[in-house]
């Protein structure tokens, strides 16, 4: 059964008790990401996710670190375009001790200059790290250009210039406006009682204040036809093409992450039989279904020697062709469903998924939903369905295409990649 527990403060909680576990995943959901920066600030969200492991008032970042070790458990965050988390996964009977941890790290951050310095380097290595990985680069390079103009464009970590003018007063003043009880929520799933949950969220977390800014709601985020290459000196190109897809509380969501799996989203999908296995053209080539609260991106990925780039794009554009007539096999469609339904199935057996789910719906759309229920949500989708949803997202006579590789040795090679 799932519980919801609201304190006087606001902040509210969603809780699962599993009692056929001997342990307990905590996360702390914070409603802001990359779209909640600007121009100036970029990369905010992400720095404050790694200072909050900096040291407290009481524990340094080594105590930190040795005790949830000493707990046998994990203790862990992440950033997001859209939310920040910090999550715990340790034993029932150090449920307490885990919370005292989180609550120090949000609460009693020191927030030292100093640190700042060093931790703005570590992070300047991590965007180093990404700008490295071409994968990575041109996938974010295609959000970039999908939606220029809107804040769903900055990228997490930010880059070296907005990232290194953040200071203490700045990472202080955003948390004030974002670290508030009226934009988080705690899920909670293991084994423990509503009613410790309740009593020691209260002890840990009821010191939260609600926001005095004004809410914003969420922006509409427009997509944009864009045409992009960046050269960098390696061996491969590395392409994304893109189309506008659904946001996540879309009714066409479910039957998009279907067609996904039968276009690129797995090893029986066509991109991956037809030009990988088939005729041994590319290594990795894949789809992808990129939903937000209020925007989507639907896109394929390769990477490829330059004298394969006219056979693989002619190859992409047969399957784009089918796909915008809804020729899909109603084989591929229950493979694909069924597929889909039991992957997430087993996903439910980990604590840690089910938290996930539990906390993202709740600080997105203010609903508390039990994970089971979209399994039956996955059921119904049916195979019109997915042939309407392939001829909508296909149907537009123009791709957004993201290109990495040795533009300079070939300046006009993305005219190649030519989708329309």
């Amino acid at each position: 059964m799932i519980h919801k527990i609201v304190l006087d403060n606001g902040l509210r909680i969603v809780f699962e008790q599993v009692d056929y576990v001997n342990s307990v995943t905590t996360g702390i959901w914070v409603g802001a990401g990359s779209i909640n920066e600007t121009d100036e600030n970029n990369g905010i969200s992400h720095l404050i996710e790694h200072m909050l492991f900096k040291g407290t008032k009481k524990r340094s970042a080594a105590d930190i670190a040795e005790e949830m070790d000493s707990m046998g458990g994990q203790l862990n965050a992440f950033t997001t375009k859209e939310c920040t988390c910090f999550y715990t996964k340790v034993t029932s009977y150090n449920f307490e001790a885990s919370l005292d941890v989180l609550s120090d790290m949000i609460f009693n951050s020191v927030l030292d200059e100093e640190e700042l310095e060093k931790e703005k380097k570590v992070v300047f290595e991590e965007i180093l790290m990404y700008d490295d990985s071409p994968e990575d680069y041109v996938h974010e390079l295609l959000t970039k250009i999908s939606f220029k103009g809107n804040s769903i464009a900055y990228p997490i970590l930010g880059d070296a210039n907005t990232v290194g003018k953040i200071g203490v007063a700045d990472i202080k003043k955003y948390m004030e406006n974002n670290y508030t009880s009226d934009n988080i929520v705690i899920s909670i799933v293991g084994n423990v009682t509503p009613e410790k949950v309740k009593a020691l969220c209260s002890e840990y977390f009821g010191q939260f204040k609600k926001s005095e800014a004004e809410t914003i709601k969420d922006s509409s985020y427009r997509y944009k036809n864009n045409i992009e290459s960046v050269h960098k000196s390696i061996e491969q190109y590395h392409f994304c093409i893109g189309v506008e897809g659904y946001e996540r509380n879309n009714k066409n969501y479910y039957a998009s992450n279907i067609l996904n799996n039968i276009i690129g989203g797995s090893m029986s999908s066509r991109l991956f039989q037809n030009i990988r296995e088939k005729s041994g053209l590319v290594y990795t080539i894949y789809s992808f279904n990129s939903s937000y609260r209020s925007a989507g991106l639907f896109g394929i990925y390769s990477a490829l020697k330059e004298e394969s780039i006219d056979e693989v794009v002619s190859r992409v554009k047969i399957e784009l062709d089918s796909l915008k007539k809804g020729n899909i096999t109603k084989s591929e469609f229950e493979r694909s469903k069924s597929q889909i339904q039991g992957n997430y199935i087993l996903s439910l057996e980990n604590t840690s998924n089910r938290m996930t789910v539990l906390g993202r719906r709740e600080l997105f759309y203010n609903e508390t939903i039990n994970p089971e229920d979209i399994v039956d949500t996955i059921k119904n989708v049916e195979y019109n369905d997915i042939v309407e949803v392939s001829k909508e997202l296909f149907g537009c006579d123009k791709y957004n295409i993201a290109l990495t590789g040795n533009i300079e040795k070939n300046k006009d090679i993305i005219k190649r990649f030519d989708f329309s």
